[in-house]
């Protein structure tokens, strides 16, 4: 009878989130007008947010390529090595957002070339955290919205019935003093923050799994090393709410676990775009309609991956942006996520200590440095080199 309930309650959870999702999410099909010319005012790495829903990675990509095209600067490739080489300085001209990579990612200003892999690509990180913080300030809350309160109403209910259905399971019954208490905060720690950084490290490898089963024209992109992280923070995860089960009862440790899994996925997916955001996105289809038509064949055909283009056309961002290109711009755009999400989950404590302040509170970084201020070091810097 217990498990029953406590399977409701969880159920509870779920619909109430499911519904909010499709809510959210549900547009009533029209024609698709075809448009020549992108919104105004939109730039490819906004087009890619609003697209994405949110997600920043092809946005990031969208607006390298972006400055590549503009003259600002050029992106060569050498095996698994990017080189970015900074032509001109940032001015009035450009979107905000690319005018903060230029910024960020070549300073000192007497920096004109950045090097990196997914090895060495920290400061290129550091740069992406800049820009999603501008990409969201950007779009929210006019055209993109986190559904904040939607969430926390979530959280208060999982509190609630948490609290509830732990009265008649006998979770304190094993902790005799102050230090059972510590450990039991730590195991819930460690094991929601495991939990965490499996979920931003995951991505790119089962993008990498999809690449074998697509039939689209898209490069095929093999598992590597790379690729074990996710697992070891599953199984670390895993290993952190099964001593909590010890320590408690596994009833308590499963029905946490529960109640945290479906609050941090579906953190992520009631972001969804305003009314306003919708309409921008109709234009951007139309948009997307056009080039899929007038260029997609031909930029498969000229941009072959592994081979930077020695000339990025006037609208090669936004097909990048727009999930157009499926050669080179794609590949770059994989390249790009598979570097970020793993070195963003490792920075941050490679699953120990990763994520739990962007869920907690909207200043994360202040949180972060406030009360975690732990950092588990890379065994390489980033590499900058003056030209």
């Amino acid at each position: 009878m217990t498990y029953s309930l406590d399977a409701v309650c969880v159920g509870i959870l779920l619909i109430f989130y499911l519904g909010t999702v499709v809510g959210l999410r549900w547009t009533p099909k029209t024609t698709t007008v075809t448009q020549y010319d992108p919104p105004p005012g939109v730039s490819p790495a906004l087009a890619a947010y609003l697209r994405d829903n949110g997600k920043c990675e092809r946005a990031f990509a969208a607006a390298l390529v972006s400055l590549a095209s503009k003259g600002y600067l050029r992106i060569r490739q050498h095996e698994d090595w990017f080189t970015l080489e900074r032509f001109r300085a940032a001015d009035s001209s450009l979107p905000h957002e690319e005018s903060i990579i230029l910024t960020t990612l070549f300073y000192p200003p007497s920096i004109h070339t950045y090097k990196f892999n997914s090895r060495e690509c920290t400061w290129l990180s550091q740069t992406y955290e800049k820009f999603s913080k501008t990409m969201d300030g950007i779009a929210e809350p006019e055209l993109m919205s986190a559904h904040s309160f939607v969430w926390f109403s979530g959280i208060a209910y999982s509190v609630v019935a948490l609290a509830y259905l732990s009265y008649s399971v006998p979770i304190f019954s094993r902790i005799a003093s102050v230090a059972s208490v510590v450990y039991l905060s730590i195991f819930i720690f460690l094991g929601s923050s495991a939990l965490i950084a499996a979920a931003r490290a995951w991505p790119p490898t089962l993008w990498k799994i999809a690449s074998f089963f697509r039939r689209d024209g898209r490069p095929v992109r093999a598992l590597d090393f790379a690729d074990l992280p996710p697992i070891v923070l599953t199984a670390s995860s895993l290993l952190g709410f099964g001593f909590l089960g010890a320590l408690t009862s596994g009833k308590f440790a499963l029905l946490l676990t529960s109640f945290f899994c479906v609050n941090v996925i579906f953190k992520g997916l009631l972001e969804a775009p305003t009314n306003a955001g919708r309409a921008v996105l109709a234009k951007l289809d139309g948009f997307r309609e056009f080039l899929a038509r007038a260029d997609a064949n031909r930029l498969n055909h000229e941009n072959q991956p592994g081979e930077t283009p020695e000339t990025l056309e006037k609208y090669t961002s936004y097909a990048v942006a727009l999930d157009v290109e499926h050669a080179w711009g794609e590949e770059f755009t994989e390249n790009l996520l598979e570097m970020l999400q793993f070195d963003l989950a490792y920075s941050r404590g490679a699953g120990v200590l990763t994520g739990l302040p962007d869920l907690l509170a909207q200043n994360a970084e202040e949180f972060g440095e406030n009360v975690l201020q732990l950092n588990i070091p890379r065994p390489h810097k980033h590499h900058k080199a003056p030209q």
